[in-house]
């Protein structure tokens, strides 16, 4: 083969629903590079198929086991020799260029795996090392013990340094690391956002019924529930509204957060809330454009913490894609895309004075918002889209494959 082009990409998820990586390697396989998968089978998926061109290899594991050997990595890596075994059986069957991981903690498991030879992009999801620390699962004494959370932000400079590129969720979270790592240069960090398949949503139908709004002002939010996703901040905002706009809704779809529920019950049994909430604990994405249709005002009101200051969910970009103003948290990357292209206002994070104040305003301003939510999916349809960010991430592959061929 003349050109390098054979990326394999690991990934320790079902490949199927993990959207951004679906994104990405469409669009690669697009631009011409030949894509092979590995990654787990939970007992209900096939061994090997083909997907959309994309070839798929799929190895047994049970996930109550894979979650135990993942939660004491720190402590016996069974969960990376595991990895590694697996990455060097799919190296040598599909024979890659490159290697394209994703998510810090496999950064290792491909390098090793890659027989320290097969350069390697990093593709990191979220800022691993700080979102741990926010689980519930990893701060409970026992469980904190053996999984060791805090090792991570110990291992990070080290786990990075195999990679040969790597790929995060926007210009905030690049610059914190280049800041941290001088060892990191900029030219090899290439910032791909969760931007959606313009093309994809684009093509679920409308379904005006959808949802009974009649008069009410509806707030939206879809995606996990929590305290520090920022719902219980939206109680407290609208309790301190239900005065001034009798008609406000908030509409919720999403899981609640399992160690959260009763303190999710008790705010939906609250009778100053009392016919202002209706949630949904899942819905399929393709009944997104249509629930996002009929809402005034889309929300993602997460705490600002180190976490989730290292991107923006996709959601922010589906919301403006369907011409909705949007109403953020003070996190420096969700600030940047509300303030750059004028499509919605900030609140200080965990503030539901502030957040009331700024629904207030829009509420009272049909015009703003209007104009806010055109400004929003113009953003969106010219720039934050897979088209767009895709060509970054060929132009990365392409100039990885020019440089790795001139060394070769």
């Amino acid at each position: 083969m003349d050109k390098k082009n054979r990326i394999g990409v690991i990934l320790d998820n079902e490949y199927s629903i993990d959207i951004r990586v679906l994104n990405e390697t469409k669009h690669l396989h697009k631009a011409g590079f030949k894509i092979f998968v590995l990654c787990p089978n939970y007992g209900d998926q096939l061994s090997f198929e083909e997907i959309d061109g994309i070839t798929v290899y799929r190895f047994n594991l049970n996930k109550n086991l894979k979650n135990k050997l993942f939660g004491v990595m720190n402590t016996i890596p069974f969960y990376e020799w595991l990895w590694i075994s697996k990455v060097k059986w799919f190296v040598k069957k599909v024979n890659p260029d490159f290697i394209h991981a994703h998510d810090l903690y496999m950064s290792k498991i491909a390098y090793l795996g890659g027989k320290r030879k097969i350069p390697f992009v990093l593709d990191l999801h979220e800022n691993y090392p700080a979102a741990i620390l926010t689980y519930r699962w990893s701060s409970r004494f026992f469980n904190r013990l053996v999984s060791r959370p805090k090792a991570w932000k110990k291992k990070e400079k080290k786990y990075l340094g195999y990679a040969s590129k790597i790929i995060v969720l926007s210009n905030a979270f690049k610059n914190d690391l280049l800041k941290r790592y001088p060892i990191l240069h900029a030219e090899n960090i290439t910032v791909y956002p969760n931007v959606p398949d313009v093309d994809q949503m684009l093509s679920f139908p409308i379904n005006p019924e959808i949802f009974e709004k009649n008069d009410k002002f509806l707030l939206f939010y879809f995606g996990g529930i929590s305290k520090r996703r920022g719902i219980f901040t939206c109680f407290e905002a609208i309790k301190l509204l239900g005065d001034k706009i009798p008609n406000i809704h908030l509409l919720l779809i999403g899981p609640v957060d399992g160690h959260e529920k009763i303190d999710f019950e008790n705010y939906l049994n609250d009778t100053s809330l009392s016919g202002k909430i209706t949630h949904f604990p899942w819905k399929d994405i393709s009944e997104f454009p249509s629930f996002t249709a009929v809402s005034d005002i889309c929300l993602s009101p997460i705490f600002k913490n180190e976490q989730h200051e290292s991107g923006v969910a996709n959601k922010i970009f589906q919301y403006m894609l369907f011409s909705k103003p949007l109403i953020v948290s003070d996190c420096i990357p969700q600030i940047e895309i509300v303030e750059n292209s004028k499509c919605g206002l900030v609140f200080k994070s965990n503030d539901a004075n502030d957040l009331a104040e700024k629904v207030m305003l829009l509420q009272q301003n049909p015009e703003l918002r209007s104009e806010m939510g055109e400004n929003g999916r113009k953003a969106v349809l010219e720039k934050y889209n897979v088209t767009f960010y895709g060509m970054h991430l060929k132009q990365m592959f392409l100039s990885f494959s020019n440089s790795h061929e001139n060394n070769s």
